[in-house]
């Protein structure tokens, strides 16, 4: 019989009373990683207990430690230690747990993110929530614009490709780049600096011009006062200025070399 605790408590408390939601951050596991943690329980006992909150009539919703859970369950354990919480709704629990601990992988975090976002939390309440910047959100995030072959082939890797690796990955717009990359991504051969490199090489000329402006026009807001100017920096200004009228009037023609 399982007895009923409040939140805050840590309690033993019975395997099979322990539901994992649909919406719990964690959504894969490998093999040998659980096995691996079943020998150390079994050697060792469980260091960590799970979180759970209270559903009422005895039983209990997972929120974090679903790794842990699964391999008390392969080890024939009736029950597990679990910490007990009460205040936020299960998703929300899960995803501070589990990012706190690093124990999401890139896409399970994205995918999570995800969820939140679409029933109305914006990304700086969600940067709120795991303690990350709006860069970071927006990076993690991205995840989910991936191509679904990639998506798919990530679980087999993910130890290979870091996430840093996997946002560049996907801040490329063209599919079939994504993939090459990918590719070479998996194999262990890519890394991140390789792979910023190749994704500003494979932008449109344009665009990385017009990065390249603003750039610039930053760099000039920070000079004090007018400079004097040699005749050679003087010419190519003026021959910038004459490109970018071209630019604005539309005449192509007038945009090749000089």
């Amino acid at each position: 019989m399982t007895t009923t605790v409040t939140a805050g408590d840590v309690a033993s408390i019975a395997v099979a009373a322990i539901a994992v939601p649909a919406t719990h951050a964690r959504r894969r596991m490998d093999g040998e990683g659980l096995d691996s943690l079943a020998r150390s329980i079994a050697e060792h006992g469980l260091l960590q207990p799970v979180v759970v909150r209270p559903l009422g009539g005895g039983r209990y919703e997972l929120l974090a430690g679903a790794r842990r859970l699964r391999a008390m369950r392969d080890l024939g354990e009736m029950a597990i230690p679990a910490l007990v919480r009460q205040s936020e709704p299960a998703e929300v629990l899960s995803l501070i747990e589990n990012t706190q601990r690093e124990g999401l992988d890139a896409l399970e975090l994205a995918e999570a993110l995800q969820r939140l976002a679409a029933k109305g939390w914006d990304r700086l309440a969600l940067g709120r929530l795991v303690n990350r910047s709006l860069t970071w959100v927006g990076d993690v995030l991205s995840l989910n614009g991936l191509p679904d072959a990639i998506k798919a082939d990530y679980p087999e890797v993910r130890r290979v490709v870091p996430r840093s690796l996997l946002v560049e990955i996907a801040r490329v717009r063209d599919p079939e780049t994504q993939m090459a990359l990918w590719a070479e991504a998996r194999g262990g051969a890519l890394t991140v600096r390789a792979a910023r490199t190749k994704r500003l090489a494979a932008r449109p000329a344009l665009p990385r011009a017009l990065s390249a402006v603003r750039r610039c026009v930053k760099q000039l807001d920070r000079l004090d006062g007018v400079p004097e100017l040699k005749a050679r920096d003087r010419g190519a200004l003026l021959a910038l200025r004459e490109r970018i009228d071209a630019l604005l009037s539309g005449e192509r023609g007038a945009l090749g070399p000089s």
